[in-house]
């Protein structure tokens, strides 16, 4: 939700139906580990921003059993989000000039974990490049690019 803007725990939580305590905690946790960063120029004393530093996004890697419950619930809504989108492309009227400028894609490509985390960093780039530009020309619009480096896992459940 920080890629959207900055925002505070209380506007996170209300927005996705957690606690604000728990929100709260876990954006420490992601500023501490430098995925996230305070916006103090907005806050107060009461109020405490967050803002998403323009870094890729990656899944945590967290050890513990609540850590991997919170990764999982994070990558969902992230996923949901994507989902959703989608939806609304298919489900209503898109301008015909969008309808060809559209492009979606996916391939399956044997890699290794280091080609996909260079993927993703070059991906990334591009896209950066553009969400960065000052002053977008007037008839741009807002554009959702997704993009998913995952590896491919077997249904068999992980022991």
């Amino acid at each position: 939700m920080l890629r959207e803007g900055p925002s505070t725990s209380a506007r996170i939580a209300q927005r996705i139906g957690e606690s604000r305590g728990s929100i709260s905690y876990h954006l420490r946790m992601l500023g501490r580990v430098g995925a996230i960063a305070e916006a103090p120029e907005l806050g107060t004393k009461r109020e405490r921003w967050w803002r998403r530093e323009p870094e890729l996004v990656v899944f945590p890697n967290d050890p513990d059993g609540e850590g991997r419950a919170i990764s999982q619930r994070w990558a969902a809504l992230f996923f949901a989000r994507d989902e959703e989108v989608r939806h609304r492309f298919i489900t209503h009227d898109v301008s015909a000039e969008w309808q060809e400028a559209a492009a979606v894609a996916n391939w399956f490509i044997c890699m290794t974990p280091d080609e996909a985390r260079e993927l993703g960093l070059r991906l990334y780039a591009l896209t950066h490049e553009l969400r960065s530009r000052a002053n977008p020309p007037a008839d741009a619009a807002e554009t959702f690019v997704s993009v998913s480096v995952l590896p491919v896992v077997s249904e068999k459940k992980a022991s």
